[in-house]
């Protein structure tokens, strides 16, 4: 009998864990496998984010209500497992997803959304003058070190960065 239920479960986790799994769980943390963090502006940008990290199968990606530490808001946890799947918990502000690594057709490098009022935490790689977002997108793009870019209006809060 404990023969049969390791072939029913091998033959449910071989069909399930080559599959391409697009839908985000919202409300729903995944519990343990962390093997990194970043920061992403959205949970689409972690699921991309985790597609093309090496081990990550799994992501978490922390929204403005999931803390009322500002610290862990829009932080995207990259997740492993070798069953391809970890336990899932309720909570609130907490998206979690696959990676595409499953899904060739999701596949892409290139994020040209661009977020209004966000200023992307990290380190400042450079700093220079553009006429406006799309400019300052374009010289990122072509820059292979460059992840992210702010561009900063004559509204933004630190004038050293205006």
């Amino acid at each position: 009998m404990t023969l049969l239920r390791q072939v029913v479960h091998f033959i449910l986790f071989v069909s399930v864990s080559g599959e391409c799994v697009t839908k985000l769980l919202k409300d729903t943390s995944f519990e343990g496998g962390d093997v990194d963090s970043v920061f992403t502006p959205t949970p689409k940008y972690c699921q991309v984010v985790c597609t093309h990290h090496p081990r990550c199968l799994l992501f978490t990606f922390m929204d403005e209500t999931s803390s009322e530490d500002p610290t862990e808001w829009f932080n995207c946890l990259l997740k492993d497992s070798v069953t391809e799947t970890l336990p899932k918990v309720n909570m609130t502000g907490a998206i979690s997803g696959y990676s595409f690594k499953q899904c060739s057709h999701q596949i892409t490098d290139c994020n040209k959304d661009v977020y209004a009022n966000v200023d992307m935490k990290g380190m400042n790689y450079n700093g220079s003058v553009a006429n406006d977002a799309q400019e300052c997108q374009e010289r990122c793009t072509n820059d292979i070190h460059c992840h992210f870019f702010t561009y900063a209006t004559r509204h933004f809060p630190s004038t050293e960065h205006r």
